[in-house]
């Protein structure tokens, strides 16, 4: 697959305005579908260097808008209305409304969840759509910037080698980042569910 993706670029010639704008849709594209979105930042790095970079954000920030309105406007109602009839269910998900910007930090920076598996969870939320675009926009330069410059640089393979102190990096950097979301989440939900315990009679 990454041969592909990387002779599909190739073909492609110099990154001009154009191409630029191409790859932008791709990454667009992406943000709808499972596909390990590090491979394609890789590749495209690797074949034109690290001046990818505006155009992967672009694309991959819009198509995180995008696939995040889909999923708000064809079933967030209905997720909300079954969730309501759970107090726990609905205390999670108030305290993610709650938290807003700092659960998206989190979950941007390098949490192993896939970033459409993201899209479309906070597309379920009640996160306003100014927030999520902000922030998505913010925390994902980090991670696309390192991508980027990691395959411009020819280093690319660092993260074919299972056994190389780059991908224990990131697993550990991954888990990290998925212990503290759920170390939020927890002490959030449980001081909302102390505070109700408090008003109960």
């Amino acid at each position: 697959m990454t041969d592909f993706i990387h002779q599909l670029f190739r073909d492609w010639g110099e990154l001009t305005l154009g191409s630029g704008f191409a790859l932008a849709a791709m990454f667009a594209i992406a943000a709808f579908v499972i596909f390990p979105r590090t491979i394609l930042i890789l590749t495209a790095a690797a074949t034109f260097g690290f001046k990818v970079f505006p155009f992967v954000l672009l694309g991959s920030v819009t198509g995180s808008i995008l696939a995040f309105l889909l999923a708000r406007h064809i079933a967030a109602d209905w997720v909300q209305s079954r969730i309501a009839r759970h107090p726990l269910l609905h205390t999670v998900a108030n305290v993610i409304d709650e938290e807003g910007w700092r659960i998206i930090a989190l979950l941007r920076l390098g949490a192993p969840i896939p970033s459409s598996l993201q899209n479309y969870a906070l597309g379920l939320t009640r996160i306003d759509l100014k927030t999520y675009s902000l922030a998505t926009a913010f925390f994902s330069i980090p991670q696309i910037a390192l991508f980027s410059f990691m395959g411009a640089s020819g280093r690319a393979s660092v993260l074919e080698d299972g056994s190389s102190t780059a991908s224990r990096i990131f697993l550990l950097v991954g888990i990290a980042l998925a212990a503290g979301l759920i170390w939020l989440i927890g002490v959030r939900v449980r001081q909302a569910l102390q505070r109700l315990a408090d008003r109960t009679p």
